[in-house]
């Protein structure tokens, strides 16, 4: 039997709580969608009829106890600090609780820690996402045909995980991928978290170019526009990311500035070509990323 949730609660509806909402409307979800967030980001999510009701975060406690399926939006150590909250409440029997956090073993490990033995946590991490911020960006396609990874923390939630996956992929559009926590934090790291130090790294080195040669950003087009686009995000939603994930990034930087290394030395002697080869054989097989 389908895994269909009655009541769906959104905590913190800004752009990927938003899309959510936005894209359970789409989908034709016929149950009830919650919206726990600022007092505007509720009155916008309200009026763009992407929740059906709205509350504070201080009314979290009253909320739960009617949600089938409640989904953390926060920042990564929001959502921990909210799984401790949520584990000195009366949950109800058959919740289920997932996150779209970038990073998951620090938040599946707070779960195992607070949450009841009777209640479900499923970590989540759609690998989608935007430079814009809160409600009103909310976009109801973000998550379609993008890849949604579900962290279940043992075997015995790996039931639900399926069950919360087929729901996700009929609701949203994605495609699901299972993996543990920790497998999860090294993959992102190389595909998610460092590209956009390096892209920021870029940006600084064009920077430090310019205020040699006046004039070197604006002849800046398409290459550097598409490696830096990220650069232009707000720090505060990275610093969480960075922060309980460094003991994977950092490793990754050690390695991006070996292969530099080699690249310089190769270029000083005219040899890119074999790296360069290697980089796009890699690059054209990789399946889906152009969509």
């Amino acid at each position: 039997m389908e895994y269909n949730p009655k009541t769906v609660t959104i905590y913190s509806v800004g752009l990927l709580g938003g899309s959510v909402g936005a894209g359970l409307k789409k989908a034709g979800f016929g149950g009830r969608i919650i919206g726990l967030s600022s007092e505007r980001a509720v009155k916008v999510s309200l009026e763009m009829g992407l929740i059906d009701e709205g509350y504070s975060y201080s009314e979290l406690g009253d909320v739960v106890g009617r949600t089938d399926l409640l989904i953390l939006c926060s920042p990564i150590l929001a959502i921990v600090d909210t799984i401790k909250k949520l584990g000195g409440m009366e949950l109800p029997g058959g919740l289920v609780i997932t996150d779209i956090g970038s990073t998951k073993k620090v938040i599946v490990d707070a779960a195992k820690k607070y949450l009841p033995s009777h209640v479900r946590f499923i970590g989540g991490h759609p690998m989608a996402g935007s430079e814009k911020s809160g409600p009103e960006a909310g976009d109801a396609d973000i998550f379609r045909e993008a890849t949604y990874v579900l962290t279940p923390g043992s075997d015995d939630d790996r039931q639900i995980a399926d069950d919360l996956g087929g729901f996700l992929r009929r609701s949203l559009g994605c495609e699901i991928v299972m993996t543990d926590p920790s497998t999860h934090d090294s993959m992102a790291a190389a595909v998610s978290h460092l590209p956009h130090i390096l892209a920021s790294a870029l940006v600084l080195c064009a920077s430090e170019q310019e205020k040699r040669n006046p004039g070197t950003l604006s002849l800046a087009a398409g290459g550097f526009r598409d490696t830096t686009r990220i650069a232009s995000a707000q720090y505060d939603i990275w610093h969480d990311i960075f922060a309980t994930n460094k003991g994977a990034i950092i490793p990754l930087i050690d390695s991006y500035v070996g292969i530099l290394n080699d690249m310089k030395s190769k270029l000083a002697n005219d040899a890119l070509k074999e790296s360069f080869e290697a980089a796009r054989n890699v690059r054209v097989n990789m399946k889906g990323i152009d969509k």
